[in-house]
């Protein structure tokens, strides 16, 4: 009965290698050893009986092995084989059974960006999105300036963000300061991989998602580990990130994740104009003397995993602050010197998750409360020249407004959310998803108080939107052919006050609208995979649109109708041993889209239904890898936007607009990458990284293309820029070092006419996994 027992054996690669410091637990008798330089191992000391042992390995996929101990055969020795894990950005189908291999394999056409190959790379988030096909991003220049995300044509409001299935806005400051600042609140390094979904919207993402959506999943490794960052690149910018775990043999788990992220954004610009001694303007190069952006989040979290009774609960705190300084205007026309945003988070999230919840029922479940604090600082009467000197003083408004700002906004938001998905038989699932947030801002400002004689901002703000969605997925032909129907319902209240004649005057406004979608995909054989989908789209307004913002001159407009979407996406992949290829075409029909009819404040300015778009486009990659240690990846996207609008819809006098394409659109884009990895480099299992990465985006008109003469148009000019880097990773992938350098010619760059980018910029990083298991 005490007969003691001993499990030993070899921890190898595929290629039969030993790996030395592979971590090995074995949960009965909670104990953990370490291989040796042979990749071997010995737990002594042991009970008979079934022992679980879990072998993890930095860079490989953790094991689990069963280990049957007998009294005939007290000693068994194990030799275990892990596999590594890919380090390749792959949007085409792969095999296995993995998270990311099922959404590629949906009837939905997505792109999938595994984040962890680019977790040695200085890229922000917003540029590793800019490298799938059917996406642009476009933003007004460094680190946190603002940005807007373009799939297959529909850009802005009407591409939805998320964050492990949870509105993006619901989380951070998106409807606050834009898309730009908060994606550099989310480094590339928290996040597991990108799932941007283009045309048909899955259920579970419960919003009103027009022109598609982007969900980042963040990671959730089962295992101890210690992993952290820190990179230094050109114009004082630097990223740091922290990301811990700790489970215990019971299931218990603790996390801590962190960030911080500043830069001056000091780089150069050119052609910029200053009024010289004699009065007269110059053109000069200058500095950036007022974009500084820094910001910071630190998250914890606990629960349990693999109980009977959840497969995960994590109960999460966090906290993010966010400082931004306004250099210029958006046409980058006037230079500014003391305007600036500061913005404040607060999360606390209660997640839970269930396989089999009951019989067949699967359950994911979330409720969050979040606060966002912002302040908007524009109260100085100083008139700044691009080289930061004060030239003059207004007698009256700041830099941005007409009435100066010391603003300070408060916003509460209570968010549930919950996803059933029901297994009726191996052919069927039902699927449920249901999003609902209850919103609340007030404010105050009182420099904006003295001007218009009372405190507007105390009015208070209420949003409460209920979204759920039924959807029901089937498998037809011993599962070759796949068809996905989906009905979606969003409801929303909303209530907020206009300013009449010095007055605050409540607003209110219900609506109701629908969506569906229909989408299939066929496995033709084992290397091609066929998809087609349509969805009837609809995107109710938001806050700002529907009531205003009057710390942006922007009046309530309560009569907005919802835009609306016809999205047809037809496609496919193939894919062999060496090489693989997809291409889809798509076609969007937009109606009502609702677009800023901006004019010079004090006026407010007003968001109205003016347009009708049709979209025609076509999207490829090909990807090659010839040998183990070089890969190549190409995309490409091709889309014609062209107006739709009768004159009398559009606001015009005439139909000379009808069928024009629109104008500050790109048009025609994509990107390259070659990698080669060397390895056994200067040591067994180490590994040496090249790549050369470019973006191209061919020229296209700023204003309407058939007005004025062509040599007066205003145009953006063709980008090609081109970016390099080298990477060193050590045997046990314990340590890599990576320098890069982007814009390597140092070309202007540009996404908005007069708005430069950064030129050439370099980059130090170094990541280390201090301890896993």
């Amino acid at each position: 009965m005490s007969q003691q027992a001993t499990i030993s054996g070899v921890v190898i690669n595929s290629k039969g290698e030993p790996l030395s410091g592979a971590h090995i637990y074995e949960s009965k008798a909670n104990r953990s050893v370490v291989t040796d330089i042979s990749g071997g191992f010995e737990l002594d000391n042991l009970s008979l009986g079934q022992h679980d042992l879990t072998i993890s390995y930095i860079g490989y996929y953790t094991k689990q092995e069963k280990i049957l101990l007998k009294k005939e055969q007290p000693k068994v020795k194990q030799t275990i084989v892990l596999t590594q894990q890919s380090d390749e950005l792959d949007e085409v189908t792969l095999k296995g059974t993995s998270e990311a291999t099922k959404i590629k394999n949906s009837t939905t056409t997505v792109s999938v960006i595994k984040a962890q190959a680019f977790h040695t790379r200085s890229i922000t988030t917003s540029d590793l999105l800019a490298t799938a096909s059917g996406v642009q991003v476009r933003q007004s220049g460094g680190v946190g300036n603002s940005a807007e995300i373009s799939i297959q044509g529909l850009s802005g409001r009407q591409v939805k963000l998320f964050v492990d299935g949870i509105p993006m806005d619901f989380l951070l400051p998106v409807e606050e300061l834009g898309v730009g600042p908060s994606l550099a609140m989310l480094p590339v390094n928290l996040i597991k991989r990108m799932e941007i979904y283009k045309g048909a919207v899955p259920v579970s993402m419960g919003v009103d998602a027009l022109g598609g959506a982007i969900n980042m999943v963040t990671r959730k490794e089962k295992y101890d580990f210690v992993e952290a960052s820190a990179g230094y690149s050109s114009f004082n910018t630097w990223r740091t990130t922290i990301n811990a775990r700790k489970i215990l043999a019971s299931g218990f788990t603790a996390g801590l994740t962190g960030f911080y992220t500043s830069s001056d954004n000091n780089y150069r610009l050119h052609d910029v104009n200053v009024i010289n001694e004699l009065g007269n303007p110059e053109s000069i190069s200058a500095k950036k003397f007022h974009d500084r952006f820094r910001s910071y989040m630190i998250k914890a979290d606990i629960g349990m995993i693999d109980q009977s009774w959840a497969d995960r609960i994590l109960l999460s705190f966090s906290y993010a602050d966010l400082y931004d300084e306004i250099q210029h205007n958006f046409e980058m026309r006037q230079p500014y010197g003391e305007a600036l945003n500061r913005v404040s988070t607060y999360n606390n999230a209660l997640q839970y998750e269930k396989k089999d919840l009951v019989k067949n029922l699967d359950a994911n479940l979330y409720v969050g409360y979040n606060r966002i604090i912002t302040n908007f600082d524009d109260a100085t009467l100083n008139i700044y020249n691009w080289r930061g000197e004060i030239v003059g003083q207004r007698t009256s408004g700041g830099e941005i407004t007409a009435s100066q700002n010391k603003l300070k906004l408060t916003g509460d938001n209570i968010t549930g959310r919950i996803n059933l998905q029901y297994n009726a038989n191996p052919a069927t699932k039902l699927i449920f998803n249901g999003v609902t947030s209850f919103f609340k801002r007030s404010g105050e400002d009182p420099v904006a108080a003295d001007f218009y004689g009372e405190d507007h901002f105390k009015n208070p703000v209420s949003i409460n939107k209920i979204t759920s969605g039924i959807g029901i997925e089937r498998d037809f032909f011993n599962k070759r052919v796949t068809s996905n129907s989906a009905v979606k319902v969003y409801h929303y209240t909303a209530k907020g006050f206009e300013i009449g004649d010095n007055e605050a005057q409540i607003v209110e406004q219900q609506k109701t609208e629908y969506g569906a979608s229909q989408s299939f995909s066929w496995k033709m054989n084992t290397n091609f995979l066929a998809k087609l989908s349509y969805e009837y789209a609809t995107r109710l307004p938001d806050r700002i649109e529907m009531l205003g913002d009057f710390s942006a001159a922007v009046a309530a407009n309560p009569n907005l109708r919802p835009e609306r979407s016809h999205n047809i996406n037809l496609g496919g992949t193939y894919k062999k041993k060496i090489w693989s290829a997809e291409a889809y075409g798509f076609f969007r029909e937009v109606e009502d889209i609702i677009i800023l009819q901006a004019v010079p404040p004090p006026v407010l300015s007003t968001y109205q239904n003016l347009l009708k778009t049709r979209i025609l486009g076509v999207e490829s990659e090909i990807k090659i890898t010839p040998t183990p240690w070089i890969s190549l990846v190409l995309n490409g996207t091709f889309q014609d936007l062209r107006n739709r609008s009768k004159k009398e819809n559009s606001g015009v006098s005439n139909d000379r607009y009808f069928g024009a394409r629109l104008p500050n659109k790109p048009y025609l884009f994509g990107n390259g990458e070659v990698q080669i990895t060397q390895r056994n480099l200067m040591d067994k299992e180490d590994r040496l990284q090249f790549w050369w990465s470019t973006r191209y985006v061919k020229d296209f008109f700023r204003y309407w293309e058939i007005d004025g003469r062509k040599e007066d148009k205003l145009v953006i000019p063709t980008q090609w820029l081109h970016n390099l880097g080298i990477a060193y990773t050590d045997k046990q992938n314990r340590y890599t070092i990576t320098l890069e350098t982007n814009n390597i010619f140092n070309r202007q760059a540009y996404d908005n006419f007069g708005v430069q980018k950064p030129g050439r910029s370099w980059h130090f990083k170094l990541k280390t996994s201090l301890f896993k298991s």
